[in-house]
């Protein structure tokens, strides 16, 4: 149970860096991606990816082989991505959004342990699948459908971490 609530907390941080990613960019515009304060927000959030990865690795979730190939592959691919963009190549960018493509893939290890709380289980794995297809919304100036999505998964999340509290989870 500890590697698991190790997990979710550092997704919690995760998601609310994410968040302010979000709105920055949707304050800004696209073109501030390449700001650096930006990029070095994209690189935390990178980098907490690997505990996060790890936690959940080693915790007892369902059908882990979800998280154990698909983690790694987002985060080899918006690594890759972070990269581009702290050059200030778009496709950089391009290549974040096609690894957060397999964020929620990975999660469905993670919304097989807990569905049995039926709320925040669906809003922690929808919030993320809407997040993710909102992705792409930027490049149209509309960012409500991500900035939404990460909300909802967010809710989801602190739920999970109340009944984690309360001892019912793993």
């Amino acid at each position: 149970m500890e590697y698991f609530r190790l997990g979710n907390l550092v997704s919690i941080i995760a998601g609310f860096l994410i968040l302010a990613v979000l709105l920055q960019i949707a304050i800004l515009g696209i073109k501030s991606i390449f700001y650096l304060s930006i990029l070095v927000q994209f690189w935390t959030i990178w980098i907490l990816s690997i505990p996060a990865f790890y936690f959940y690795y080693k915790s007892s979730i369902q059908k882990k082989y979800f998280m154990d190939y698909f983690a790694p592959l987002a985060i080899a691919i918006t690594f890759i991505g972070i990269v581009l963009a702290s050059y200030h190549i778009f496709l950089g960018v391009e290549l974040i959004v096609l690894g957060y493509i397999f964020e929620p893939i990975a999660g469905i290890s993670i919304y097989l342990t807990v569905k049995q709380f039926v709320l925040a289980s669906n809003l922690f794995f929808w919030g993320a699948v809407v997040y993710t297809l909102g992705l792409p919304f930027y490049l149209y100036n509309i960012s409500e459908v991500a900035i939404l999505g990460d909300v909802v998964k967010l809710i989801g999340l602190l739920m999970l971490s109340q009944k984690i509290k309360e001892g019912k989870i793993l």
